[in-house]
C-alpha cells in the first residue's frame, strides 16, 4: 500500500509527501531504507535541498551495488554542481570515471572544466581519452589544440589542427590557428600550402573569411588581390572595426605605418574596447 502511495505522489510530483512517507516507511521497516534512500535523494533534488540529499546519498552508497553507486555520484556531482562547489563537482565526476572509465559524457564536462579553469594539462589527458575512444568532437580538438599551445606543445597543436581541417576543411578558426603558427615557426613552405587552401575555399560572403582570404593573399604576395577584399569588407560593413584593423594589419606588413594607423585609428573609434583586447592578446 505504501509503495502504491509513495508512486503515486512521485507522479503527482509532491514530493515533500514522497519524503514525509519514506520517512516513516523506514522507521516501520529500517532494513529497507537502503532500497528509498536513493528516492529520498532524488525527491530532496526536486525541492532543490541539495545538501540534505548528498547527506542522503553519501550514507546510501556505502551498502549500495556499484550500479547504483555509479547513479548515486551521478546525483552527488548534480547536487555540488548547483551549489556551486566547483571543487567537490570534479571529485565526484573523477569517481564516475573510476568506475566508467569509458563514459565519454563525463569526460567532456571533465575536459571542458579544465579548459575554461586554464589546466591545460589536464584538459589534454582528458580529450585524448575521448580520442582514444572515438567519442571527440570538433570542439574537443579545438580546446586541444589551444591547450598545446598552451603548453608550448606546437608539434601536437599542429597535428591536431590538420585533424580538424579533415574532418571540418572548411573550419576558418583552425585555418586562422595555423596561419599564426607557422607565422611564428617561419615555416614558410607550409604557410604558403595553408594560405592557398584558405584562398581556395569557397567564399560564402561572411566578414571572416573575407578577412581570412586578405591576410592570406598578402601572404602569397597578391597585395592587390588582399587590399581589393579588405575594401570590399569595409565597404560592406562599414561600421564594423574589424575590417579597418585587418586592414591597417596589412599595412603595416607592408611597413606603410602611417597609413596602418589611420587604419587603427578608425577600428579604435568604432570600438574603443578593441585597443583594451590587443593588449591583453600582446601581453
Amino acid at each position: 500500500m505504501s509503495e502504491k502511495l509513495l508512486d503515486d505522489y512521485e507522479k503527482e510530483k509532491n514530493y515533500d509527501a514522497v519524503i514525509e512517507l519514506i520517512d516513516e516507511m523506514i522507521l516501520k521497516n529500517p532494513q529497507n531504507a537502503s532500497s528509498l534512500l536513493f528516492r529520498k535523494a532524488e525527491a530532496l533534488i526536486e525541492l532543490k535541498e541539495y545538501k540534505k540529499a548528498i547527506s542522503t546519498l553519501e550514507v546510501y552508497i556505502k551498502d549500495c551495488s556499484a550500479k547504483e553507486k555509479l547513479k548515486s555520484y551521478v546525483l552527488i556531482a548534480t547536487c555540488y554542481s548547483s551549489l556551486d562547489d566547483d571543487e567537490k563537482t570534479e571529485e565526484y565526476l573523477e569517481k564516475i570515471i573510476e568506475l566508467d572509465p569509458e563514459n565519454d559524457l563525463v569526460l567532456k564536462q571533465l575536459s571542458y572544466r579544465a579548459y575554461i579553469n586554464h589546466e591545460f594539462k589536464k584538459c589534454c589527458k582528458y580529450i585524448k581519452r575521448l580520442i582514444a575512444l572515438e567519442k571527440a568532437d570538433i570542439e574537443d580538438y579545438t580546446n586541444l589544440i589551444f591547450c598545446c599551445i598552451e603548453l608550448d606543445m606546437i608539434d601536437d597543436a599542429l597535428k591536431y589542427a590538420e585533424k580538424v581541417i579533415s574532418i571540418d576543411p572548411t573550419n576558418l578558426d583552425v585555418f586562422a590557428t595555423l596561419t599564426i603558427l607557422y607565422e611564428e615557426l617561419d615555416d614558410e613552405k607550409k604557410l604558403n600550402e595553408v594560405c592557398e587552401r584558405i584562398i581556395n575555399l569557397k567564399d560564402d560572403g561572411t566578414l571572416q573569411i573575407m578577412l581570412l582570404k586578405a591576410q592570406a593573399s598578402l601572404e602569397l604576395g597578391k597585395k592587390d588581390e588582399a587590399f581589393a577584399i579588405v575594401d570590399k569588407a569595409i565597404k560592406l560593413n562599414p561600421y564594423d572595426p574589424f575590417p579597418y584593423m585587418m586592414k591597417g594589419m596589412l599595412l603595416n606588413k607592408l611597413e606603410m605605418f602611417d597609413e596602418a594607423n589611420e587604419c587603427f585609428s578608425e577600428a579604435f573609434s568604432l570600438n574603443p574596447e578593441i585597443l583594451l583586447a590587443m593588449e591583453r592578446l600582446s601581453n
